[in-house]
């Protein structure tokens, strides 16, 4: 009577391989998600470091030569740069998304360009009307004018709301570079040729370029794919507005203060608020796609309930 009592060996073996096999499944799933984010980690970096290489090779060719031929690569990689690096970084964050990292690409060089070009147009027109230019209009002018292709996009497709910050941060991104290019020629014809103040004033907008351009377009555009997925349509159009209008302020802010203080307090409250709400769409997505809770909870009962059985 003793002895029938006694679990039978099949349970016993059963449990002792189940356990080996979840912390295989653990490290298994541990694995991929630690080589992804050192992989992340490691993309945007390589990308800061070659940049910085390149535009110090570029200035010390420029320098050592003093062939002006070299001032173009030279604008080129020092406003490049930051940039392309922060879209790397914000890009890689993404789980899953609608659009393709050529598609991210190329809107970017594609808003960046039509955004200066409408914006620079519109803002000679607005002094030309009015014999000068608000900050509050400048700030509705170049913030709309970046709208331009993720509104295109947004008619095209049906991305998320992260799909859309990442699109607004590549367009801000692009137009930051081409703005910034601009710059510092004209501080260079400015101080006859002075390659310091030139590179004095890529490092400043390189700095502050994550928490400019980059931050306002990717919020805004976050606001406004996010309207498609509102339950109340109103209350997206709404929040869109609400945002766009606070985007607005803070380049008009940006824009009044003029001092590298101003452009760093602006800048890194502008770079927190981006990091928030892509903390906030990040949590979201992978909450979304990541299967119920309870599934685990349900299967492990299930095992119990057959080892149960089987001792029975």
């Amino acid at each position: 009577m003793y002895t029938t009592r006694l679990p039978s060996p099949t349970p016993l073996s059963t449990r002792t391989a189940a356990a080996p096999a979840g912390d295989g499944m653990k490290t298994a799933v541990a694995e991929p998600l630690g080589h992804r984010m050192l992989s992340l980690h490691l993309r945007w970096v390589t990308v800061l470091v070659t940049g910085a290489a390149l535009y110090a090779a570029v200035l010390a060719a420029l320098l050592g030569t003093q062939d002006i031929l070299y001032v173009p690569s030279l604008l080129l990689v020092g406003a490049a740069v930051v940039p392309v690096t922060f879209l790397t970084f914000v890009v890689g964050l993404r789980q899953r998304s609608e659009l393709s990292f050529a598609q991210i690409v190329s809107a970017a060089a594609l808003g960046g360009m039509i955004g200066t070009v409408v914006a620079g147009t519109l803002e000679f027109e607005t002094i030309r009307g009015l014999g000068s230019l608000p900050t509050v209009a400048i700030g509705v002018i170049e913030e709309s004018a970046k709208l331009a292709i993720p509104a295109i996009v947004l008619i095209w497709r049906r991305p998320r709301p992260l799909d859309g910050l990442i699109l607004g941060v590549a367009v801000g991104s692009g137009f930051a570079a081409l703005e910034t290019m601009g710059y510092a020629f004209v501080e260079l014809v400015r101080s006859g040729g002075q390659l310091g103040s030139v590179t004095q004033l890529l490092l400043l907008r390189s700095v502050t370029e994550p928490g400019g351009h980059a931050a306002w377009t990717g919020l805004a555009c976050a606001a406004l794919f996010s309207i498609r997925t509102s339950s109340r349509r109103w209350l997206g159009w709404l929040r869109f507005f609400a945002v766009f209008l606070g985007v607005v302020a803070l380049h008009a802010t940006w824009d009044s203060l003029a001092t590298e203080t101003g452009y760093l307090l602006v800048g890194g409250a502008s770079f927190a608020m981006l990091m928030i709400v892509t903390w906030y769409l990040h949590r979201h997505d992978v909450a979304r796609s990541t299967p119920p809770s309870s599934r685990p909870a349900a299967e492990s009962r299930t095992v119990l309930s057959g080892v149960s059985s089987a001792s029975q």
